[in-house]
């Protein structure tokens, strides 16, 4: 019997119908999860259930039709054997440095939001992990190297903060340090390499400009140094590289 036919049973009927709408009320879930701007382990770790659930409750909503069944546990299952491979070796880091300075302009012009790591709202530590995040995702993706994935996956399950990362925690090392950014010598830095004071972070983008989430001015901006439009420039800063940028 199919659903349809006049001898299918109403209760069956009915039941279809419910655990679709369940289906659509978790992907709802799922993507109001994902617009909220705020990462914190809450949404992550209810955003990763309600993912799961989606995928594996279309899977088995779909597996009455050979095909669809086919192709959804083939995805799965490749998509687990890619995760379980080594990494790969990518040699120098220029490569993934460009990455994440393009990764890092992407959000330019994003609101400032406490707490935020997404492009609905962001914040001074946010985007300079959500850069390194999606760089290493889609590098991963392009070169086919799980490491790359599993490390974006690690980054974006531990938080951390401007203060988290201007003390390294295995994250970053320290370059230096200098009584503010307008008169620090840029030669002797590289496009990707932060600084921070504890409470405020930003990156380099080269060319003496420098990316951040401002909360003065309440968005992400570019700057060009020397400036002294802004308090964070004449601030005393710590110069720190990501540790994946020293390789």
């Amino acid at each position: 019997m199919v659903a349809g036919h006049p001898d299918y049973p109403l209760n069956a009927i009915l039941k279809a119908r419910f655990l679709w709408l369940l289906w659509i009320a978790v992907i709802a879930l799922f993507v109001a999860v994902w617009l909220y701007p705020v990462s914190n382990v809450l949404t992550r770790a209810s955003g990763l259930v309600l993912f799961f659930l989606a995928w594996f409750g279309f899977i088995a909503l779909t597996w009455r039709f050979r095909v669809a069944r086919f192709v959804l546990v083939a995805v799965t299952v490749l998509f687990a054997g890619f995760m379980a491979l080594p990494s790969r070796s990518h040699g120098d880091a220029s490569s993934l440095r460009a990455a994440y300075v393009e990764g890092l302009r992407r959000y330019e012009g994003v609101t400032y939001y406490w707490g935020g790591e997404s492009p609905k709202g962001i914040d001074c530590s946010g985007i300079i992990r959500r850069g390194l995040i999606d760089s290493l995702f889609l590098r991963g993706i392009r070169t086919f190297d799980p490491g790359s994935v599993r490390y974006a996956i690690w980054l974006w399950w531990n938080d951390c903060s401007a203060r988290d990362l201007c003390d390294g925690h295995g994250l970053t090392s320290r370059l230096s340090t200098t009584p503010s950014i307008n008169v620090l010598d840029h030669s002797r830095i590289l496009p990707g390499d932060l600084a921070s004071n504890g409470v405020h972070i930003m990156a380099f983008v080269g060319d003496n400009r420098w990316i951040e989430a401002d909360p003065a001015i309440g968005r992400v901006v570019i700057v060009s140094v020397p400036t002294e439009d802004s308090l964070w420039f004449r601030e005393p800063m710590t110069i720190v590289r990501w540790s994946i940028l020293a390789q």
